[in-house]
């Protein structure tokens, strides 16, 4: 599978549920400091008994590493690994941060 071939989509909110039987997570926060970190992992459905779990394995918890960074090597493992999607979620940009306010613009015209 190629890089290209993998679909990024925005990760789900809390208490929504993945359908998905494979797939990567990679969510970025701010630590203590303000700096990025990204935790990675890979989740896949298994059937046990009669019932399907979740198995997760966490690829890098914590990490310093900006989102980008994380969510272009998470796509090349996932490519490599015939997984086709990877959900993201970037709480590292403060929402004010990510457009420019109404005043700011105003202001510059």
């Amino acid at each position: 599978m190629k890089a290209s071939e993998v679909r990024v989509l925005p990760a789900l909110d809390p208490g929504e549920s993945y359908i998905d039987e494979t797939f990567m997570l990679v969510e970025t926060a701010r630590n203590e400091r303000g700096d990025p970190v990204t935790t990675i992992e890979h989740v896949a459905s298994r059937v046990v008994g009669e019932n399907v779990r979740w198995q997760i394995a966490t690829l890098g918890q914590s990490v310093p590493l900006s989102h980008a960074a994380a969510l272009e090597w998470a796509v090349s493992y996932a490519a490599s690994r015939q997984i086709p999607i990877v959900y993201e979620r970037d709480d590292s940009v403060p929402p004010h941060a990510a457009t420019p306010s109404a005043r700011h613009s105003t202001a510059s015209k």
